[in-house]
């Protein structure tokens, strides 16, 4: 079960001064800085600190401090131990159950041990060697204190060795008749030498300098060179050589200290067996051809055993393509399954294919397991694929809370069905039924007062792209899909509206198979109709008349929205080349609306309205252009502690139709995921604030509306550290706001000016708590405002005076995940 929060939570103040909240703080820094050895024997000593100093970088701070042995105790925050103050609070008596929950929750003290500081000491110098640095010098220094260490290790790098020649040579007698694609012929042209002084002498010799990880005047950087045999390595097993790997390879370095140069050499060593009485044989290396492919597309290993125990129930052969289908017989469409193979009989063996193969296969819904496996004859192969099926159906249920603060509570919750594989073809159907209930007043058991939703969604996925006149290649170069989605929502909030929503759609979803980084989703087309009967009781009445007209006729009147785009996203989270870079993700959509049906209303010669606006069947329609740009970045500090930042921004503009955006297209600011510091939709439009003086009666109230706009700004910094067990903490600054486009009526002050959008930005800052449970990450967060913007005359500017004063500066959030 997971608790989301829609709105602002309220706390009751506290009556506390403000100097006793720092008193708590620096009572608790000095307990803590008295008692860090509490647990530490006599004449041992505590790891206060171990640090790397160099006097040139080689690689970042946070991969060179992992060859550190020992480290102290880690840093909240990188600033105070938390978890040895923790540990040391508890007693010595550990029969007591506090002191074993005060133990277990923190961490013990680290005892100065000087053997590893001398296994520090050897696996930096060994980094530094592998860098190039052949004479580093690592000095370490300790300094004890009242049974505290501090450890330091200086780094003298001294001037690094380069590749000054590097010559490729690969010995026919080592290597069978080459048999090479056509298009890698094309362009080799083998050359004595090059400028830059690498030797080429045969055809191979070319294929592997190019795109060749060692260049002239290069660091001699051992873990480049390890990473060059592997690219190597990789790219004979693309020409088919089954058998080659990186052990293979070897380098000769000429190393000249006069000059701090080396000379390499690349030699490739022959392929070696064992003979029948032990002995090695060496002989060339050899390509392979596929001679057949044959999937087992219904086996279980626990219960087939074997694959010479596996009995087919039937066969489908093609091409040397052979489908053995088990007990659930044709399950799958064959065609289905050969679209997601690359490896073809007749080809010779590359490794490019395989991969491509598995990734395709996996991507099949139905397919639990993938398996591909290669058996030799000769110089021939036979390629053997397993697949293990899913569930073919499922049925799920979730249930949620919801808390809006004040003592009102809410309840969601959804039940739904799928079939993984509905046509045979690995198609994936959805449909999942949700409904929501949740009290506006005191009394949650009053159905007509409280909020109330249900509806239902429907998809239909195909695992490929279902568009006419797309080349066969492109279709195989891309991981595609195509869905049919549509959607039913009923609304009804008390006091304002009630609403139901008809939606349906079409969109195309991919990802280069080769680069996975990038997603791409076409929104062929998205309707929606949108209706609001008219307003029955005398509140949704008075809701309505105190709209201003635009935002009664284009949000809150029957409309249609038709609409298209495209978004293209990428992040490096689970790029396998990552190697401790810092986590990015970056995410732009663009969306127009109305065109088709402005053409439609062109066609048919409507007529503009007192508004200036056409309709369709009667009905309005809505059209903008919408676009919006998210990144963000996280970086490893340590082990335990990182730094996200994220900024990004959105604009949505009415035209042809419309003269303001419809609200469910608009941008709101605050919540759990915006400027923390205000609830959702509770900040903006720029510094605009409801002024009673202003209303036209004593009726007139602040409403969601207003708190809308056409232009969105975020920008937030978050630190992030691991405290104990699940548990994490989180502290934060978040910027913002949203803007108008035109002086809209009843949002004065929202409009978006430029020169001085930049005082209208509003500041929070906060602490979280976060539950990390691998799968799903539970968020509680406390925002504090630090400068609001509106121009109330009511509220202060700098809210951050007044930190302990809870009830009007401070909003909570519940939510599942990062807020980026």
């Amino acid at each position: 079960m997971s608790f989301i929060s829609k709105y602002r939570l309220s706390w009751v103040p506290m009556r506390h001064k403000p100097f006793s909240f720092f008193i708590v703080i620096i009572t608790a820094i000095i307990i803590h800085s008295c008692s860090t050895t509490k647990f530490v024997p006599e004449g041992e000593y505590l790891l206060q600190s171990a640090t790397i100093k160099s006097d040139k970088k080689v690689i970042p701070a946070y991969e060179m401090e992992t060859y550190i042995k020992q480290k102290p105790n880690y840093k909240t925050f990188a600033v105070f131990k938390l978890p040895l103050f923790i540990y040391n609070v508890s007693g010595r008596d550990t029969t007591k159950w506090i002191n074993r929950t005060l133990q277990n929750a923190g961490d013990p003290p680290i005892i100065y041990d000087s053997a590893m500081v001398d296994q520090t000491v050897v696996g930096l110098k060994r980094l530094m060697t592998n860098k190039g640095y052949l004479n580093a010098e690592v000095t370490p220094s300790v300094t004890f204190s009242k049974k505290k260490a501090k450890v330091r290790y200086d780094i003298k790098a001294g001037d690094p060795y380069r590749i000054n020649n590097y010559t490729v040579l690969v010995n026919d007698s080592i290597m069978s008749d080459p048999i090479l694609p056509t298009r890698i012929m094309s362009y080799i042209k083998p050359t004595d030498s090059d400028s830059d002084g690498i030797a080429s002498y045969h055809v191979f010799d070319t294929i592997l300098i190019r795109s060749s990880l060692v260049k002239k005047n290069a660091p001699f950087d051992l873990d480049m060179l390890d990473q060059e045999r592997e690219r190597i390595s990789s790219i004979f097993r693309r020409f088919g050589y089954f058998s080659f790997d990186k052990e293979y390879i070897g380098f000769e370095a000429d190393v000249m200290d006069e000059n701090n140069k080396v000379d390499l050499d690349l030699s490739i060593y022959p392929y070696t067996r064992s003979g029948a009485n032990g002995q090695v044989i060496k002989g060339p290396h050899q390509q392979y051809r596929i001679k057949s492919v044959t999937f087992y597309a219904d086996y279980n290993p626990l219960e087939d055993g074997d694959l010479s125990q596996y009995k087919p129930t039937s066969v489908y052969e093609k091409n040397g393509y052979t489908i053995m289908f088990g007990p659930r017989g044709g399950y799958i469409k064959p065609f289905i399954i050969l679209n997601s193979c690359y490896i073809a009989p007749g080809d010779m063996y590359n490794e490019s294919m395989t991969s491509l193969t598995y990734s395709a296969l996996s991507q099949l819904r139905i397919l639990k397991n993938v398996n591909i496996s290669w058996r030799m004859e000769a110089t021939d192969l036979h390629c053997i694929i397993t697949c293990v099926p899913d569930k073919k159906q499922g049925v799920s249920a979730e249930i949620e809370g919801t808390n809006s603060g004040k003592g009102l509570f809410g309840v969601g919750a959804g039940v739904g069905y799928l079939h993984r594989n509905i046509f045979r073809g690995s198609e994936l159907f959805n449909v999942r039924l949700r409904g929501a209930y949740e009290s506006l007043s005191p009394s949650f058991s009053s159905f007509s007062e409280n909020y109330f939703e249900i509806g239902g969604e429907a998809s239909l996925t195909f695992p490929r792209f279902m568009f006419p006149f797309l080349k066969e290649s492109f279709r195989k170069r891309i991981h595609a899909s195509t869905q049919f989605n549509s959607s039913y929502t009923y609304q009804r909030r008390p006091k304002y509206f009630t609403r139901t929503v008809l939606s349906a759609g079409v969109k195309y979803i991919w990802q280069d198979r080769r680069s996975s980084l990038n997603r791409h989703i076409f929104d062929l087309f998205d309707i929606s109709y949108i209706h609001l009967p008219p307003p029955q009781s005398a509140s949704e009445i008075d809701f309505y008349e105190k709209l201003s007209t635009a935002a009664r006729y284009y949000s809150f009147t029957d409309h249609f929205i038709l609409s298209t785009g495209y978004t293209f996203s990428r992040s490096n989270v689970a790029s396998p080349s990552r190697r401790g870079r810092p986590i990015y993700s970056l995410r732009a959509s663009i969306e127009t609306a109305g065109n088709l049906l402005s053409l439609a209303a062109l066609i048919a010669d409507a007529k503009p309205d007192s508004m200036g606006s056409k309709q369709i069947f009667g009905t309005n329609y809505a059209q903008y252009v919408r676009g919006t740009v998210d990144y963000s970045k996280t970086y490893q500090i340590d082990e335990r502690n990182s730094f996200a930042w994220r900024t990004g921004g959105g604009i949505a503009f009415p035209y042809g139709n419309n003269q303001q955006i419809p609200i469910q297209k608009r941008f709101f600011s605050g919540g759990a995921n915006s400027v923390r510091g205000w609830g959702i939709r509770e900040l903006g439009p720029g510094a605009y604030f409801f002024d009673e003086s202003e209303a036209s009666d004593s009726s007139d109230t602040d409403n969601f509306y207003y708190h809308s706009g056409d232009i969105r700004l975020d920008a937030s910094i978050e630190l992030r550290t691991k405290l104990f067990w699940l548990l994490e903490m989180g502290a934060f600054i978040d910027a913002g706001n949203i803007w108008t486009i035109s002086d809209d009526e009843k949002q004065e002050r929202g409009r978006f000016k430029f020169n001085k959008f930049y005082k209208e930005i509003a500041v929070a800052w906060g602490l979280g708590l976060r539950l990390d449970f691998d799968f799903v990450l539970l968020r509680l967060d406390c925002g504090w405002k630090a400068y609001n913007p509106s121009d109330d005359p009511n509220v202060r500017r700098w809210p951050i005076g007044k930190p302990l004063d809870f009830k009007e500066n401070t909003a909570w959030h519940i939510a599942v995940g990062y807020a980026f």
